[in-house]
């Protein structure tokens, strides 16, 4: 199992919210570099907002159509399945500034901000649970 940072806009956030994260929109060149496996989990952070909003599972590593229920603002045509494990309320939601120096994956490097570029960025043991305890999960 690997644990996962994706990247988000607001607008593709809402409408995976209001289909209840069933699904999650990307370029299939992200499904084949990536190798995403079953019960991976997603740590989502939303860009502008410079927050972390949700984590989700993987429930299904095949490749689907996206629904035509979900209006991205890039044109994903492809998914993979996906339940929320913990969504945030957005007054709540986890800000990028605040926690970047206690990740290894943004405490490294000399442009924290700059790594998000390369999402999805695939996570060590010791961010997975500082990111679980952020967000309260047990």
């Amino acid at each position: 199992m690997n644990n996962w940072i994706f990247v988000e806009s607001l607008f593709n956030w809402e409408n995976d919210f209001q289909n209840k994260f069933e699904f999650l929109g990307m370029h299939l060149g992200v499904f084949k570099n990536k190798k995403f496996e079953n019960n991976d989990k997603i740590f989502t952070y939303i860009t502008k907002q410079k927050k972390f909003s949700d984590i989700r599972k993987i429930t299904s590593n095949e490749i689907f159509d996206l629904p035509n229920t979900y209006k991205y603002d890039k044109e994903f045509t492809k998914a993979i399945k996906t339940k929320p494990l913990k969504i945030l309320n957005q007054e709540n939601w986890l800000d990028f500034d605040n926690i970047k120096n206690e990740l290894e994956v943004f405490a490294l490097a000399k442009s924290p901000g700059l790594r998000l570029l390369n999402a999805p960025l695939k996570l060590n043991e010791f961010d997975t649970k500082k990111l679980e305890s952020f967000f309260n999960l047990k």
